[in-house]
C-alpha cells in the first residue's frame, strides 16, 4: 500500500525537488510546475501555468505538452542550451505528470568520447582481426607510389580479392568461421608477397594487394597464382571441419592518366566480371 503524505508537504517536498515537474490537467493545460521545471526549460511561472499547448510561445510547446525522451533546448535569452533526459507518468485524477533532469554534463561527456573514439579511430592503421594495415592505411599507402608513377613512369599494379562465401561459411561450420576463413588467407597473402609489397584488409569481406615495380603481366601471374594456392587452401571452421573458401579475384596496373580512384576501380571491374 502506497504511503498517504500530508499534501503541504508532499507539494513543499516536489517545489523544492531538483527534478522539474510538470501536472498537466485533463484539460490538457499546465496545472502546476515546480521552481526546477522553470530553471531546466528557461521560462516564466506565469508563461506557462494554466496554459494549454496553443497558449504557449513555441519554443516550449514541445517540451511541456511532448517532451521527447531525450530533449536538447537550444539557447536563448532566457536560457543557456542543454540537455534533458525526461518521463511521463500517469498522476491520477486525470492529470499527467512530466519530470525533466539536466543530463548536460553526462551528453557532453559522451559527445566528447564519441569525438575523441573517432580521431582513435581515424589513426588506427591496423586491422584488429588480421593485423594487416586497414583501409584507411592502404589508402594512405598507395598514394605516393601512383604520384611516383605519375612523374617516373614507374610501374604500379594491384590485386583485390574478395572471398564471397563467408556468409555460408558461418551458415555451414558455426560462428567465427568467417575470421577463421579471412585468417587464413592473411597467412596465404603474407607468404606470398614481397618486401616492398603491401597488403592489406580493404572491407570486411575484400583484401587489397599494392605491387611496386610491378607491370600489368607480372599482376596477372601473380592473381592466377593466388587463385591456385587459394583453391588448394583448406583451412579449419569452428566446427573443425575443412572450409572451401570461393573468392574473386581482379588486378589492374597503373595507366597514363590514373589517379588513385581510377587504378583501384579498374581492378574492382574486373574483380566483378569474375574474371
Amino acid at each position: 500500500m502506497t504511503p498517504t503524505l500530508d499534501p503541504a508537504l508532499a507539494t513543499q517536498t516536489l517545489w523544492n525537488a531538483p527534478v522539474g515537474a510538470i501536472l498537466i490537467d485533463k484539460d490538457k493545460r499546465v496545472a502546476w510546475l515546480n521552481q526546477a521545471a522553470e530553471q531546466l526549460l528557461g521560462a516564466q511561472r506565469d508563461a506557462l501555468l494554466g496554459k494549454s499547448h496553443d497558449d504557449i510561445d513555441a519554443p516550449w510547446r514541445g517540451a511541456v505538452f511532448k517532451p521527447a525522451d531525450t530533449l536538447h533546448l537550444e539557447h536563448t535569452a532566457t536560457r543557456a542550451a542543454r540537455w534533458l533526459q525526461t518521463w511521463c507518468a500517469d498522476a491520477g485524477g486525470g492529470y499527467t505528470a512530466h519530470y525533466y533532469a539536466d543530463i548536460t554534463d553526462l551528453q557532453e561527456a559522451l559527445d566528447e568520447r564519441a569525438r575523441l573514439s573517432e580521431e582513435l579511430a581515424q589513426h588506427d592503421t591496423r586491422d584488429s582481426l588480421t593485423g594487416l594495415p586497414n583501409r584507411q592505411a592502404l589508402l594512405q599507402g598507395i598514394e605516393p607510389l601512383v604520384s611516383r608513377s605519375r612523374r617516373y613512369h614507374n610501374p604500379l599494379s594491384v590485386i583485390r580479392l574478395r572471398l564471397d562465401n563467408l556468409p555460408e561459411l558461418e551458415a555451414a561450420h558455426g560462428q567465427g568461421s568467417a575470421d577463421l576463413a579471412r585468417v587464413a588467407v592473411t597467412h596465404l597473402l603474407k607468404d606470398q608477397m614481397r618486401w616492398a609489397d603491401m597488403i592489406g584488409r580493404f572491407d570486411a569481406d575484400e583484401f587489397l594487394l599494392i605491387l611496386p615495380e610491378t607491370d600489368g603481366d607480372a599482376a596477372k601471374l601473380l592473381k592466377d597464382k593466388l587463385q591456385q594456392r587459394l583453391q588448394q587452401l583448406e583451412p579449419k571452421g569452428a566446427d573443425g571441419q575443412t572450409m572451401n573458401l570461393a573468392a574473386q579475384f581482379g588486378a589492374a596496373d597503373w595507366q597514363q592518366g590514373d589517379d588513385r580512384a581510377k587504378l583501384l576501380r579498374r581492378a574492382r571491374e574486373e574483380l566483378e566480371q569474375g574474371a
